[in-house]
């Protein structure tokens, strides 16, 4: 089989995704890119509104997601957190388990579908329903083109071990699911299986205790919410090497606050953006970045030292989220010898034009104007997954 070879007249590029153009990727069998060139912009952008101007962006990455209750649209509207998703008798839960397998089946390919059509390459699902719940995932994500981890939650003791090895590593509801009588079994399992614990934390309701518990444990590695945190949580994600995800809009669907932001921002703290939900919230991580600027333009009272970028919020869903899940060396960037996801966006499109758009405003237009609409291809392994008609 030879290697694919791919154009695009501009794409962001690297690390630190510069845009640049006359971009050439060659992908090798594997799906990686063994090389790439392109030519560096010393003008404007050309774009003509009567032909497609392609821009590559890497594919991005939901950091926190349930498509489990994708079935269940909607079906918490207007009502509060703890009465819709804490478990084992929130709404959600119940809902689980009266719906058959099948429909929840089809609600999470459905999920599938819809993150590819937002340039959605990798997600990372937080599973409940226990041993069964992550079998009953893996068969829905059979064939399934997208990457994904899926972090499994166990229901007992007798489940660790098997959602350890069954699943790429568990997503506890809250620090209190690790008790005095489970905990050396799950230090234990963490150790031998060696994959990843994230864990729900400060959400609604700050836990002093509870959060001091689990950083003197020093064994949970992502930390998602932490709406309620104050600074001293935040210097202890630093101090212990954590990461930190937010999933601003289903905090504010639920009403329970925004994300310590400027904090966040002072301290310089990588995080990445996940939609949470699919009963309460869309999977489109343009929306997520939207909502986090504005929120930080509120929050931030027109500090100009902790005002964010475009381009910092598109590392939020592409390289904090692949370094915060290790996922690095293969995903989050357009590089040599990272996996060739990406997706294409018309810059000739109606509500992208711009009359002198050029290196420095398209960071703004990307995060701010760009709709899934937008994208004519998604990309993964460098085929294609995805394309608009």
């Amino acid at each position: 089989m030879a290697n694919k070879y791919l154009f695009s007249k501009y794409g962001l590029i690297g690390e630190n995704l510069d845009l640049k153009q006359n971009i050439n990727l060659e992908i090798d069998q594997s799906g990686k890119i063994l090389n790439l060139s392109y030519d560096d912009i010393d003008k404007n952008l050309e774009i003509s509104p009567n032909h497609q101007i392609q821009l590559m962006i890497p594919g991005f990455i939901n950091s926190h997601i349930h498509i489990g209750d994708n079935f269940a649209k909607e079906m918490g509207f207007n009502k509060e957190l703890a009465e819709v998703v804490a478990p084992p008798f929130g709404f959600k839960h119940k809902l689980l388990r009266q719906t058959s397998e099948d429909i929840k089946i089809k609600g999470m390919q459905n999920a599938v579908l819809e993150m590819l059509s937002n340039g959605i390459t990798f997600f990372i699902d937080f599973r409940e329903e226990g041993v069964d719940g992550v079998i009953l995932l893996k068969r829905a994500l059979n064939n399934a083109p997208i990457n994904f981890l899926i972090l499994g939650r166990f229901m007992d003791e007798s489940e660790i071990d098997s959602i350890f090895d069954l699943a790429d590593g568990v997503g506890l509801s809250s620090y209190k699911q690790i008790t005095s009588t489970n905990k050396q079994f799950v230090i234990l399992a963490k150790q031998n299986f060696d994959k990843i614990i994230a864990c729900h934390c400060a959400e609604y309701i700050r836990n002093d205790d509870l959060i001091k518990e689990m950083f003197n444990d020093n064994f949970i590695d992502v930390v998602i919410h932490g709406t309620k945190f104050v600074k001293k949580d935040l210097e202890n994600i630093i101090k212990n090497g954590k990461s930190l995800v937010l999933c601003p809009r289903c905090n504010g669907y639920f009403g329970v606050g925004f994300p310590p932001i400027n904090e966040i921002l002072k301290l310089k703290i990588p995080v990445s953006l996940g939609t949470d939900n699919l009963m309460v919230n869309n999977t489109d991580l343009f929306e997520e970045m939207r909502y986090f600027y504005r929120i930080s333009r509120v929050l931030c009272n027109y500090n100009k030292e902790l005002r964010i970028s475009s381009k910092d919020l598109l590392k939020m869903v592409t390289i904090n989220a692949a370094k915060n899940f290790n996922l690095e060396k293969e995903f989050g960037s357009i590089s040599k010898s990272k996996f060739a996801d990406f997706f294409l966006i018309n810059l000739s499109d109606p509500n992208l034009f711009f009359s002198n758009l050029d290196y420095n405003n398209i960071y703004n237009l990307i995060t701010q104007r760009t709709k899934s609409e937008n994208i004519t291809k998604t990309y993964i392994k460098g085929e294609v997954v995805y394309e608009r008609n």
